[in-house]
């Protein structure tokens, strides 16, 4: 055999090969060039979502601190409250304190079922307070707790 075919021949196999790699990486680049858009496109859709989480997020810090300024607000009603409680205590134990039964017998009468209706309003308002400021603490405890 001559040399310039035993050559050919061994080129020929070199292309051959060549061409076969060549092939290898063009079926890795178009398969590299398509999870690439892939994975843009997942990560366009990430995008929205976080700032929907934000958005969320931003919402949620905004409720809390309205029901922290609730909280505070009906705290210092609920104070406000048992101050009249206790007035209201302290002037039924000076009328009781005072009476005679054969002074004013109705007039106390009167006076105490009247003393009972508004410290009976203002026990009503206390208790209900009191649960509006659990409550609104619960909510905020939950809250953060997010």
């Amino acid at each position: 055999m001559r040399p310039e075919i035993a050559a050919f021949r061994e080129l020929d196999t070199l292309v051959r090969n060549l061409s076969d790699q060549l092939a290898g990486f063009r079926r890795r680049a178009l398969a590299a060039e398509a999870r690439s858009r892939e994975l843009e496109q997942i990560l366009a859709g990430m995008t929205g979502k976080l700032d929907e989480v934000r958005q969320q997020a931003e919402d949620t810090q905004q409720s809390r601190d309205a029901a922290l300024v609730q909280a505070r607000t009906l705290e210092s009603q609920l104070a406000v409250a048992r101050g009249e409680v206790q007035r209201v205590q302290a002037a039924f134990a000076e009328v009781s304190a005072k009476a005679t039964p054969e002074a004013m017998d109705q007039e106390l009468a009167k006076e105490n079922e009247r003393l009972r209706a508004r410290l009976q309003d203002a026990r009503e308002k206390t208790t209900e307070l009191t649960e509006r400021v659990r409550f609104l603490r619960q909510q905020v405890g939950q809250g953060a707790e997010r």
